[in-house]
């Protein structure tokens, strides 16, 4: 099982995650997690940093290199990440179910929608 998040989604869906109600070892799970796409989102915020450096004299050249940019997944997959994925894609199942009177909005409400989409939901077992 894997993850695939966009650069630009990878703030809201950290926050998103944190704010889960987790316990014991699915929290300690869960953070391998965000402790990895933190890591990510520190090395895109430099990217960003390098490209707004490197064309600061050509706006129009800057806008399309950030929005390619932003576009650029993060990846998280290996064998020290099966267990926490599996947590969080059950917790988005359970969060997205029917029966769930959960309400989001907001930043909450698209994250969930990201995950939601990055684990599959929509077709039966998503990818494992």
């Amino acid at each position: 099982m894997k993850l695939k998040i966009k650069n630009i989604e990878l703030e809201r869906v950290i926050v998103f995650l944190e704010n889960l109600d987790f316990r014991g070892p699915k929290s300690v799970n869960r953070s391998k997690i965000t402790n990895f796409l933190g890591q990510q989102l520190e090395e895109v915020a430099a990217g960003e940093k390098t490209i707004q450096e490197d064309y600061k004299e050509d706006r129009k050249q800057l806008e399309k290199a950030l929005k390619d940019y932003y576009k650029e997944t993060v990846t998280v997959e290996g064998d020290n990440y099966q267990k926490g994925l599996g947590i969080i894609k059950s917790k988005i199942k359970e969060l997205t179910a029917e029966e769930c009177e959960q309400e989001f909005s907001g930043n909450d409400a698209y994250a969930l929608s990201v995950l939601y989409e990055a684990f599959d939901l929509d077709n039966e077992g998503g990818e494992e």
